[in-house]
């Protein structure tokens, strides 16, 4: 029975970035997920023989040049994950969207080497505007679909944890699409491919890595091979920051808050192995750009 496809992203949203989604702002970039982080996720990504999607915020592509650089270079697809990582995407104004749409893809094409084809919504904020300058801007898929209900419950977590409530629940709080699968969206977003985060077919749980520090391993790893024996492709995400250890790294403690970031290194670490071992036995893992160019979207 022939393997359904797979893509495992990577966020690499450095740990300022995520305590500016909880409120803690104006702090330098950091650049312990590009210097921890990084090497343990692409040593295990070679060691599963995965090749992966990496949604990188551009700005970073100022110190972080060369890492991203090999990135490409060692088969990994690099795609934009916005050039400052916006808290509301879909609350800027016309000109700023375009500079993070348009900067973010020059920014990381030259860094790369290579064109950038994709794009990841900061926090799947995604709506029809952003689709339609991701479209003008150039990019061939999005893969900030999030087709469940439980959008809305991870806005009120997160701005429950925040302390500027007010500036998480700007952000959609509901899906654009329910579509579960990859698709074509309309004819107006110039043949714009989506890649939707997978989620289960009756209950609408999304499989993404954060949430396996809610679920225990058994049952987590059951629902992830559901896809495989339903045939279904699989686009499975996670942060960078699910490779960093709180003490073992230094990271900010302010970040204790975010999930899984309590627990020792050593088991993130065995639980991200679990994952990818399952995906390479059961599916065909490849980057987003891969299934596109070889057509898996009609």
């Amino acid at each position: 029975m022939k393997r359904p496809p797979a893509t495992v992203s990577v966020d690499l949203d450095p740990v300022d970035l995520h305590l500016a989604g909880y409120g803690v702002r104006g702090l330098a970039a950091d650049p312990l997920i590009y210097g921890a982080a990084l090497p343990r996720l692409i040593e295990r990504f070679a060691r599963f023989g995965v090749r992966a999607t990496f949604f990188v915020v551009a700005r970073d592509t100022g110190t972080q040049g060369a890492a991203v650089s090999r990135l490409a270079r060692d088969g990994h697809e690099v795609a934009s994950h916005s050039l400052t990582h916006p808290l509301a995407l879909t609350r800027l104004p016309a000109e700023e969207l375009t500079r993070e749409l348009v900067e973010s893809r020059a920014q990381l094409a030259r860094a790369a080497g290579e064109e950038i084809a994709g794009f990841r919504a900061p926090n799947f904020d995604l709506d029809a505007r952003v689709l339609r300058g991701l479209a003008s801007a150039g990019y061939r898929y999005d893969a900030s679909g999030y087709p469940t209900p439980m959008l809305l419950l991870a806005r009120i977590l997160l701005a429950a944890r925040s302390g500027d409530p007010r500036a998480v629940l700007r952000m959609r709080s509901w899906p654009r699409s329910f579509a579960r699968h990859p698709h074509r969206l309309d004819r107006a977003l110039g043949g714009l491919a989506e890649f939707p985060t997978a989620v289960t077919p009756r209950l609408r749980l999304p499989v993404y890595h954060t949430l396996r520090f809610f679920t225990a391993r058994a049952p987590f790893l059951r629902r992830l091979e559901g896809f495989a024996l339903r045939g279904e492709p699989l686009s499975y995400p996670l942060h960078a920051v699910d490779a960093l250890g709180l003490a073992e790294d230094g990271v900010d403690a302010r970040l204790a808050r975010h999930p899984g970031m309590a627990l020792p290194l050593e088991e993130k670490l065995a639980a991200l192995d679990d994952v990818l071992r399952l995906i390479a036995a059961r599916f065909e893992p490849a980057p987003f750009r891969d299934r596109l160019d070889r057509g898996e979207i009609v």
